[in-house]
């Protein structure tokens, strides 16, 4: 482990990332939204709105259940695609892969890091994606609770301005973590 840090001295120690706490949050927080829907079932009312449009007012409506199997699907979906997405990177051709260095950090050598690092920043995502998710559930079961059934698009429109926020700020983050290291970086510059 000493010898790749001292080989890639500006990415981030696998520890740094916080690989097993990241994962367990992520797992965690999906879990959560999983059990939110499945408690929605039993406290919204028979048919309720799945969707709202201006002002927040409901303008779509469905059985409770297929508004809980929306919910559990959707996080279904978006759990195993981010969890499994760093796993399939070496198994699809390098040209349909969209990541910084991508010639550098695919290469067989360092799979063991891109993977490891790749991992811990799609658990970060999902986290954060999943806790978006959780507000807006929140505020579904809140909307549909009230009389008359009405989102509060000023709490939903905060919650997604926070959350494209991080996205910049993880993108930029992804983008830190996959840079060439400094010797490849001199070894690329044109000479002058």
């Amino acid at each position: 482990m000493h010898l790749l840090k001292a080989q890639h001295p500006h990415v981030p120690d696998l520890q740094q990332f916080g690989r097993i706490e990241m994962r367990a949050g992520f797992i965690l927080v999906f879990i959560a939204n999983v059990v939110l829907s499945l408690v929605s079932l039993v406290l919204l009312p028979s048919r309720v709105a799945i969707h709202f449009g201006i002002g927040g007012m409901a303008d779509n409506w469905a059985p409770s259940y297929i508004n809980t199997l929306l919910f559990i699907g959707t996080n279904t979906f978006l759990f195993f695609s981010l969890y499994f997405t760093p796993r399939l990177v070496f198994k699809f051709p390098t040209k349909w892969i969209n990541l910084p260095n991508k010639d550098y950090w695919l290469r067989i050598e360092n799979k063991d890091r891109t993977v490891a690092m790749f991992s811990s920043l799609m658990w970060e995502f999902g986290t954060a994606l999943f806790l978006f998710l959780f507000v807006v559930e929140l505020l579904a079961i809140q909307a549909n609770l009230s009389q008359p059934v009405k989102l509060n698009v000023k709490l939903l429109f905060s919650a997604l301005i926070l959350f494209l926020l991080y996205t910049v700020y993880w993108c930029i983050k992804l983008f830190r973590s996959f840079r060439l290291p400094r010797e490849m970086e001199s070894a690329n510059k044109p000479i002058e």
